[in-house]
């Protein structure tokens, strides 16, 4: 715990409350992170870190909420804190006023950053703020109660920190309660947004037993499962076939004990291939092996449509 301005840092506590979900509309026992600011000084930060590791690419999830302050009522998220502990960006929210920014801070003090009024915010009735930021190089984007939003900053003109420390900011002495807080490397949030892709067409395709997608990462030979239905398969080495498939551009069947296995690549926009889906099917329709080959590329082909390219694969 730190602080900037008048006081001292204040407190933070972990706790378990019952927290309303947004989309079942059903009370939930959910660990959380409370913190209390210090003074009711408008001029008083304090930033709770995580003191490892730090991130460059990522993203930060959390839901939160302001229950009360004497001072000026606001929280929001510190990001790519540097060394000195005293260079940030932060994403705040002033619900009250229905203001959102984005601040670069140099020694403790906002130097540049965005003001968003309320035509950019609409605060949820419970209070509850849901916020999703996703940080690439000089762009930052964010989901805010369901909206979107972006900005590139230009690097000659905006103090350009790359990689630092995350945490959690709230302002005078303001009472947050934070919610279900996730930090994601880009990739493992990448892997996430696949794999949640590979759910909704296994939920749309009923003869579906497992999914996988898998590619070669980076330089690496062997190909790694990227996405999968089992958590537990994701970033272990693809099966054999995959590499086949991969080289020879070719699709592959199995079958045993009334179970298709249907490999098949994914490709861009262009034609070239850029994945490689596997999965099993039920058999209980005593589909033939063309119909279950067709199957499988009408399922890489929906796969392309989601993710597009190249650049929404991993790297």
């Amino acid at each position: 715990m730190i602080h900037v301005g008048p006081g001292k840092p204040g407190s933070a506590k972990v706790t378990e409350q019952q927290i309303l979900n947004p989309i079942t509309g059903s009370l939930e026992n959910l660990r959380t992170l409370e913190i209390k600011g210090d003074n009711n000084s408008s001029n008083h930060y304090t930033l709770a870190l995580l003191k490892k590791p730090t991130y460059s690419n990522f993203n930060f999830s959390t839901r939160f909420k302001i229950i009360e302050g004497k001072g000026i009522r606001a929280a929001g998220i510190v990001f790519r804190m540097q060394a000195n502990m005293q260079d940030y960006y932060l994403f705040a929210i002033k619900p009250v006023s229905k203001e959102v920014f984005w601040t670069v801070f140099k020694d403790n003090q906002p130097v540049n950053g965005i003001r968003l009024n309320e035509e950019n915010f609409n605060s949820p009735e419970d209070g509850w703020q849901s916020l999703n930021l996703l940080c690439k190089n000089d762009k930052i984007s964010w989901t805010l109660n369901h909206r979107k939003d972006f900005l590139d900053y230009n690097e000659d003109k905006v103090p350009d920190y790359r990689d630092g420390l995350i945490g959690f900011w709230v302002r005078s002495d303001s009472r947050v309660i934070f919610s279900v807080p996730e930090v994601l490397t880009h990739r493992e949030y990448q892997q996430k947004q696949l794999s949640a892709l590979l759910r909704n067409i296994s939920n749309e395709k009923k003869r579906i037993l497992s999914l996988q997608l898998a590619s070669r990462i980076a330089d690496e030979k062997t190909p790694i499962v990227i996405a999968s239905l089992n958590n537990e398969d994701i970033n272990q080495p693809a099966h054999e076939v995959v590499a086949k498939v991969l080289e020879k551009k070719e699709n592959y069947f199995g079958h045993k004990n009334s179970v298709s296995t249907v490999t098949v690549p994914v490709r861009d926009r262009n034609g070239i291939i850029i994945a490689v889906a596997r999965m099993r099917l039920n058999k209980g329709t005593q589909a033939t092996k063309n119909q279950d080959v067709a199957f499988g590329i009408n399922v890489a082909n929906l796969i392309q449509s989601k993710i597009g390219d190249r650049e929404l694969l991993l790297k």
